[in-house]
């Protein structure tokens, strides 16, 4: 009967022991995101986002410590997130650069470069260089929230010739499950599209996109 309390009292912490060893896996998403606020410091992955106003897939590897690109192909229907809607392809190259990391609070920095062609009438082909900003709050281990400002700049070479400037922001959501390393999420985006040839108008222009992204190997 001696032995019944160490018994005890060595179930219990038995039992306790993946409670507590959840409670200190560190908050956030670690060391990769889709849309959040960590940059990609390890092995490349691949993501697909699908919504409004496009559908496109991509592929990230780290360049340093604190930034990393991709490559994303972009199937295209809905013209720079406007209301309007039109058949095209899009290619570009998201380079991000992380300026805060903590456990409280995630900053990234990023442009955009890319290439677009809608088909159609008219048809219309330009570049496009949106920057932005991207903050996340680690809420819990593999779960970010947050939300980003984002000023979209194109400049469409076919006639009429138009750049465009276009400000939104909006929040998202990102969660990562540990095996095997899969991310999913949401992100928004919501604003206007500003034209500057003559005759154009301001149109409304949004994202809304589900995502999903796999960390290879």
């Amino acid at each position: 009967m001696r032995y019944l309390p160490r018994v005890l009292a060595l179930a219990a912490a038995l039992s306790l022991a993946p409670v507590v060893a959840h409670a200190q896996q560190a908050k956030g998403l670690g060391d990769w995101s889709v849309v959040g606020a960590e940059i990609n410091t390890g092995k490349p992955f691949q993501d697909v986002q699908a919504g409004w106003p496009n559908v496109n897939f991509g592929y990230t590897f780290n360049l340093s410590k604190t930034s990393d690109i991709g490559l994303r192909f972009g199937l295209l229907y809905g013209v720079g997130g406007t209301t309007s809607t039109q058949f095209g392809l899009g290619v570009w190259a998201p380079i991000r650069f992380q300026l805060i990391r903590g456990d409280q609070f995630n900053l990234i920095f990023h442009v955009d470069p890319g290439l677009q062609l809608y088909t159609g009438t008219p048809t219309q082909f330009g570049f496009t260089f949106p920057v932005g900003v991207v903050g996340g709050f680690p809420v819990a281990h593999n779960l970010e929230i947050g939300g980003g400002f984002d000023l979209n700049l194109a400049l469409n070479v076919t006639s009429p010739v138009n750049f465009v400037i276009g400000p939104w922001a909006g929040p998202y959501v990102e969660y990562h499950f540990d095996n095997p390393n899969i991310a999913i999420g949401l992100n928004t985006r919501f604003g206007v599209m500003i034209p500057t040839a003559s005759g154009s108008s301001t149109s409304f222009a949004f994202l809304v996109q589900a995502f999903a992204g796999y960390r290879l190997f």
